[in-house]
């Protein structure tokens, strides 16, 4: 594991950024605004302690583009970044009273201290990737607006009140269109971004040749694991999508009930779930396998987990083999 001299806490917000730097068990603060005024003012503090690049280490939680000038500032610089989930950092200081933007970089500087056996470096996304985060970001903004606007509808519908229903739906109407023009449009920009680049074209093939796979789980999934450059084991994927199932027990008279971790990317958890409906109607085996074990007294919702777990062991395979996926006929 490597060793680090100096290790840094940042807590991010819009406006600024406001960092603790560990040394020696000493702790000392700065706030910055958090645009490139901001970063040249890090950079001139940086070289006053005049510390190694190599050996030091920045630890914050994810924060979305908020977080964009710093990592951008310190992957120019070759110094290492962590962004760790602000759940496991939570859990890990959860005796901690009082919260500030000071206190949270010092709470993060502790954990960072304290937990290097659990340091994952924060690698840039690929550009291209990037492009089809944010095309992504809009469909799925897309989607939750077109989920508000008919949500009132289907109440309406489900209490019997059917006049109001179609009026609301006929005021709507060329909103709907509109929205459902633009999700289609957006969907053909992110399959061209995909296209423009051979690397991502491939694994995009190779993902939806798994039956059950489709465009949606195929561009979270590219997106969240960097182009398969950070996930390439089907455990670690299973643990991280929140399908990995755990056993919760103590001695051997108190047993938990087997389940998956609730700290999981719930994303692409609610892809898979979609996925694993589809494979068990169109995938011979899967079929086969999803009735076979209801037949046998097994929980629906326990079955279609351990079909997805075979989903992702499916898409890593052809991933690592670079081949894909041979189907079976139902």
């Amino acid at each position: 594991m490597k060793q680090y001299d100096h290790v840094f806490g940042v807590d991010v917000s819009k406006k600024t950024v406001d960092i603790t730097h560990v040394i020696n068990q000493e702790f000392t603060h700065r706030q910055f605004s958090n645009d490139e005024a901001g970063m040249e003012q890090l950079m001139d503090w940086l070289k006053e302690l005049k510390l190694d690049f190599d050996t030091t280490l920045f630890c914050m939680e994810a924060t979305g583009l908020y977080c964009f000038p710093l990592t951008r500032f310190l992957a120019a610089h070759s110094i290492d970044i962590w962004i760790e989930h602000a759940v496991q950092i939570k859990k890990a200081t959860a005796l901690t009273r009082g919260k500030n933007d000071k206190v949270d970089s010092l709470r993060i500087a502790v954990y960072a201290t304290k937990n290097l056996d659990r340091l994952r470096l924060w690698k840039p996304m690929n550009t291209t990737l990037e492009k089809i985060r944010h095309m992504a970001s809009l469909r799925d903004r897309l989607v939750e607006t077109k989920k508000k606007l008919l949500t009132p509808i289907q109440e309406f519908e489900d209490i019997g009140n059917h006049s109001m229903a179609k009026l609301l739906t006929k005021t709507i109407k060329s909103s709907l269109t509109a929205i459902d023009k633009d999700l289609k449009n957006i969907e053909s920009k992110i399959i061209d971004i995909v296209n423009e680049d051979e690397n991502l074209k491939l694994l995009y093939k190779l993902i939806t040749s798994v039956v059950g796979i489709g465009f949606v789980t195929a561009i979270n999934l590219l997106i969240h694991t960097n182009g398969f450059t950070m996930m390439k084991d089907a455990r670690k994927l299973a643990c991280y999508c929140g399908v990995a199932p755990f056993e919760y027990s103590s001695g051997s008279s108190v047993r938990g009930k087997t389940k998956v971790h609730y700290m999981a990317n719930k994303k692409l958890k609610c892809n898979l779930h979609m996925a694993s409906l589809v494979a068990v109607k169109l995938d011979a085996d899967l079929k086969a396998y999803y009735e076979r074990k209801v037949a046998e007294g097994k929980n629906k919702m326990s079955v279609l987990n351990a079909v997805k777990n075979k989903l992702l062991a499916r898409v890593v395979a052809v991933v690592n083999k670079q081949q894909e996926y041979v189907k079976k006929s139902a």
